[in-house]
């Protein structure tokens, strides 16, 4: 009776570490968590120059072991002056062309760890914090490889540099992660006024939808998505993007996206690229297509991004831009630090 007594007192105590050790699993650490990025930008049409920079504060400041404040902020400073070349994408992703924001909000909310795969956060949130971040597209520093322009040409959403009050769901495993988002229809990244990011309004400004799927085998990831805009009247966009991995160290990439609705002022966005990975640096290509305002525009963009430490990551980059029948070449050299 002793040794039975003694086998189930150690399956009891088994059972329930393995339950302990499932609860810890599904909830979040309670040691906060501090970053800082740096990109700073050297932008030459082979005649004169521009200066681009982004500075990024990251703050997680876990709160229970299910509940996690979130707090991230951007401050920008560009060159002032028209940009070097005629192009509808933007060849920088961080540029703001002379429009510089000292401090304005990207992240602002808690985030709710309901288990291990299900989560939900309330508050301020820029779309491209969930939506087209993937690595393959990370890569680039065209504005079409941040949000397609089928969705940031046809309304003034939450993209960067803005961002806005919203709700966003995201459930996670190992093969399939799903994501949904409801906005405010409108972005801003000031603290006071009409253009305040704490607004809600969506009889003037509309509601901003956005729902994703994404699909993971053998390194290849593959995203099936869709919005709906709805001032000043209903429109919608579906995109599709694949990261198809040819082996360990190459990979093809795809995209196309198309906007419905009569006032929608680009229509159709399509891309291919592909990166290869040489030890610890990465080499890629993006070539894509677009049509906005009248202007056909196909833009190609070769980078090279080479770790020199743990936290400097240099970036140079050739755009050949193609905008209405005029070709133009930008060099770019990018200098990301992170701690």
């Amino acid at each position: 009776m002793k040794r039975i007594a003694i086998v189930l007192l150690a399956l009891i105590g088994t059972c329930v570490g393995l339950q302990a050790q499932k609860q810890r699993g599904d909830s979040i650490s309670l040691r906060p968590s501090f970053g800082v990025d740096l990109t700073s930008e050297v932008h030459t049409d082979f005649r004169e120059g521009r200066l681009a920079n982004l500075l990024q504060l990251y703050a997680d400041i876990p709160i229970t072991r299910k509940l996690l404040l979130e707090v991230h902020s951007i401050s920008t400073l560009s060159s002032d002056g028209l940009p070097l070349c005629i192009d509808v994408q933007g060849y920088s992703n961080i540029n703001t062309y002379g429009v510089n924001i000292p401090f304005a909000l990207s992240v602002a909310g808690l985030t709710w760890q309901i288990n291990e795969r299900h989560s939900v956060f309330a508050g301020i949130r820029r779309t491209d914090e969930d939506y087209f971040c993937s690595d393959g597209l990370a890569l680039f520093t065209n504005s079409s490889c941040g949000i397609f322009p089928t969705l940031s040409w046809n309304a003034y959403i939450a993209t960067y540099p803005e961002a806005d009050v919203g709700i966003h769901y995201k459930f996670d495993n190992e093969k399939l992660c799903l994501q949904a988002s409801l906005y405010n229809g409108e972005g801003n990244h000031a603290f006071t006024g009409r253009y305040n990011v704490f607004r809600f309004c969506p009889n003037s400004d509309g509601l901003l939808a956005l729902a994703q799927a994404e699909y993971r085998h053998r390194g290849s990831h593959y995203f099936l998505g869709a919005s709906m805009h709805t001032q000043p009247e209903i429109t919608s966009s579906v995109w599709a993007y694949a990261e198809q991995a040819l082996s360990p160290r190459l990979t093809l990439l795809a995209a196309y996206s198309h906007a419905f609705g009569s006032t929608t002022i680009c229509k159709d966005f399509c891309g291919l690229g592909a990166k290869y990975a040489f030890k610890r640096a990465e080499l890629g290509v993006f070539t894509d297509y677009v049509r906005i305002l009248g202007f056909n525009e196909w833009a190609t963009e070769l980078i090279c991004s080479l770790p020199l430490t743990d936290f400097l990551t240099v970036k140079p980059v050739l755009h050949v831009i193609t905008s209405n029948g005029e070709t133009a070449c930008i060099g770019m050299l990018r200098m990301d630090i992170s701690f």
